[in-house]
């Protein structure tokens, strides 16, 4: 089975393994959705009892401060994810920004590189430069 796929469904996964923003507003919305259904049902089967009045009024009410909280969660849940997901994408660029560059060669042509590595040899020659000075500059010019 393809990484990413359920069998109830595609699922859009990050390199985190959880689902991306558009995947925690499809949960959200079927969650918002199966509540919706719940709870006309619910609704229904208050109504359909008898019962005073009064009860039944109390009783929506309930229901829709149940609701409502219901919701708010949600809405923090989903609030929640995003931060985090936010926060794992910035770190993420921290982290990239954070790697050296690789070395580069001054760009400079074989022939280029190999004139400016006998100048340094014919300086440490002279005593210009040490042996560490010059394999240190010798694999600046080559970018080892």
């Amino acid at each position: 089975m393809p990484i990413g796929r359920r069998r109830r469904g595609p699922v859009v996964v990050t390199r985190g393994g959880r689902p991306g923003l558009v995947g925690t507003m499809a949960r959200t919305a079927v969650i918002t959705g199966t509540a919706t259904a719940t709870h006309r049902a619910v609704s229904g089967m208050m109504s359909g009892g008898g019962g005073g009045g009064g009860s039944q009024q109390a009783a929506d009410q309930q229901q829709a401060a149940m609701e409502q909280q219901y919701m708010a969660e949600l809405q923090a849940q989903q609030a929640a994810e995003l931060a985090a997901q936010q926060q794992a994408l910035a770190a993420q660029a921290a982290q990239q920004q954070a790697l050296p560059a690789p070395a580069e060669p001054a760009g400079d042509s074989f022939d280029e590189q190999l004139i400016k590595i006998q100048k340094l040899s014919a300086m440490k020659d002279q005593g210009l430069l040490t042996e560490e000075e010059f394999q240190a500059k010798k694999r600046q010019i080559l970018g080892i």
